[in-house]
């Protein structure tokens, strides 16, 4: 008999700390020790994006699309839907995004459409129902469905699959109507942590607190959405967390550019919120350009640097937030400036193409304008030979070429 674990209030203590050059006033913290002070060696910097990058995520992020696979449906006929509107209405309507799957509502195991599923329910604390399944470490995951997880703490002697936090599914809470965001380690393998929905109440006020960098967004005409903050630990580095106090989802066109996920239709950037006046003071130096779109391959993505010996003990910008990876720019005549395409490979005048010219100097005026701190071109190391690697490291001013290294940042 599966014995259920009511929920009660999960704690987290982080603690924040600097390193290096990063400012100790800087919303994107790195949590827990040890720190690293002193400049990065080529080989210690950013190895270039993952497949979780991004929208893909993570992007690593809360709203990647694949994890294990899709379990195999239960091949019974579907019970039908619990109404949302009869259950707790001292909450908003839920959107039934996820019903029938693992964080989805449910009143009884028969409203789960998977096999070997139950339904925590209302009364073992979960508001108006929480569909799981028994893991010992890794939970399936079903298409066009938030990525699940596996957690302990649920169920008596073992592991429970809970919902990942997703923001495009379910807007800034990144959860369904009675459940909030929060970092949990996953059942078997303690490495690993990432947000996860549980039962409580959203942490953000009703009408979410304006930072001063939002109302700068605002002024600029961004239209963006403000997020729950990101706490995911890093992949085999347990003892640094990836932070992002000041999130948000900057919606595409920004200053009339749409931006692009790869070769996709054009989406929203989750990132940070000062890497989101970087951006749009991006679109200012494209515009110059007359170009129209842009294609990247990600922003937030929680990972770490790994230096020569093997060890993770840096974060790389991109788990704060503070990173974007371009890929391909488009002016209004449907020319495309593709970097792995185009960029000319120890060519700094006398170029061959318009392609490797316009490349050429745009990684220059994005480092000159400072609209970046880090830019790192396809001069740097084979694993940004297809991008342009673009940060906000504190205190540094450096475009990489020829692996040089550039003093104090990590990527």
């Amino acid at each position: 008999m599966r014995i259920q674990i009511t929920n009660g209030l999960w704690l987290v203590a982080y603690i924040a700390v600097s390193a290096g050059c990063s400012d100790p006033e800087q919303d994107s913290v790195i949590a827990f020790l040890p720190a690293q002070d002193g400049f990065q060696t080529p080989e210690e910097m950013d190895l270039g994006p993952t497949v979780s990058d991004g929208f893909e995520m993570p992007q690593d992020g809360a709203n990647s699309r694949l994890d294990l696979g899709p379990i195999e449906d239960a091949e019974v006929a579907p019970a039908p839907m619990p109404e949302p509107d009869a259950m707790d209405m001292d909450l908003p309507p839920d959107p039934m995004l996820n019903a029938g799957w693992i964080g989805g509502p449910c009143q009884q195991d028969s409203d789960c459409t998977y096999s070997e599923s139950f339904c925590l329910t209302d009364a073992d604390g979960y508001p108006r129902g929480h569909c799981s399944l028994d893991c010992e470490r890794i939970c399936p995951d079903r298409d066009d469905m938030p990525v699940t997880f596996c957690i302990g703490d649920v169920v008596a002697g073992g592991g429970a699959c809970v919902q990942r936090c997703d923001y495009d599914a379910f807007g800034r809470t990144g959860c369904r109507p009675g459940y909030r965001c929060q970092t949990r380690r996953r059942y078997n393998e303690t490495s690993v942590g990432r947000g996860v929905c549980v039962p409580g109440e959203d942490e953000m006020l009703p009408t979410p607190m304006m930072s001063e960098c939002m109302d700068q967004l605002t002024a600029l005409g961004v239209n963006f959405d403000q997020l729950a903050p990101i706490s995911d630990v890093v992949d085999g580095a347990p003892h640094l967390m990836c932070v992002v106090n000041e999130n948000v989802r900057v919606q595409s066109p920004v200053n009339g550019i749409t931006f692009h996920y790869d070769d996709r239709a054009a989406g929203p950037l989750p990132m940070s919120c000062d890497l989101a006046l970087a951006v749009h003071a991006l679109t200012q130096l494209l515009a110059e350009y007359d170009i129209v779109q842009v294609g990247h391959i990600g922003t937030y993505s929680c990972r770490g640097i790994r230096s020569d010996n093997g060890t993770i003990n840096q974060l790389s910008q991109h788990g704060l937030s503070r990173a974007i990876d371009l890929l391909w720019f488009r002016n209004s005549e449907g020319v495309e400036f593709n970097v792995y395409d185009h960029w000319e490979h120890g060519v700094t005048r006398n170029f061959r193409t318009r392609e490797g010219e316009f490349l050429y100097e745009l990684g220059q005026e994005m480092w000159r304008r400072r609209i970046f701190n880090i830019v790192l071109t396809p001069e740097f190391n084979a694993a940004h030979d297809n991008h342009f690697h673009c940060d906000l490291t504190e205190g540094a001013h450096y475009i990489g070429h020829h692996g040089q290294s550039p003093g104090c940042g990590n990527h």
